[in-house]
């Protein structure tokens, strides 16, 4: 995507949204997290019950898609839909963090008085790019 803006103090305003909005999606999976826990906890217990019943491991999966840039998981279990939780949290974390990172080193900039609009190109909610024609 790519934004115009009129002054770096826009940019870090732009940065401070996307990072409210990050962290409210990061509270939400939080607490799906903790849900697929519970139950991820709850088929391990019951896989392990029916391993000593039976003498082998019972496993129920779903299928895989893989559609080479995402994969659809058709009825997933509780311990895969867990792990597509964690790695989704860590890229929003990895995401905020580059983001505060990136502010703090656009902070000395907001007091630069700019001639003419600042191009911003913006990678996956992240400014990769800022255009400044003098």
């Amino acid at each position: 995507m790519i934004k115009e803006v009129s002054s770096f103090k826009d940019i870090l305003k732009m940065i401070d949204d996307t990072i409210a909005l990050l962290k409210q999606q990061l509270a939400e999976n939080l607490k799906k997290l903790e849900d697929a826990r519970v139950r991820a906890e709850q088929v391990k217990k019951l896989r392990e019950t029916f391993k000593n019943l039976l003498g082998e491991e019972v496993l129920v999966s779903g299928k895989e898609i893989d559609l080479k840039d995402a994969k659809i998981l058709i009825n997933p279990d509780p311990l895969t839909e867990l792990k597509a939780i964690e790695e989704a949290i860590e890229k929003i974390n990895t995401t905020i963090l580059t983001l505060q990172n990136l502010r703090k080193s656009l902070e000395p900039w907001t007091t630069v008085e700019v001639p003419s609009r600042i191009t911003v190109v913006v990678k996956e909610g992240i400014p990769v790019t800022i255009l400044l024609k003098l």
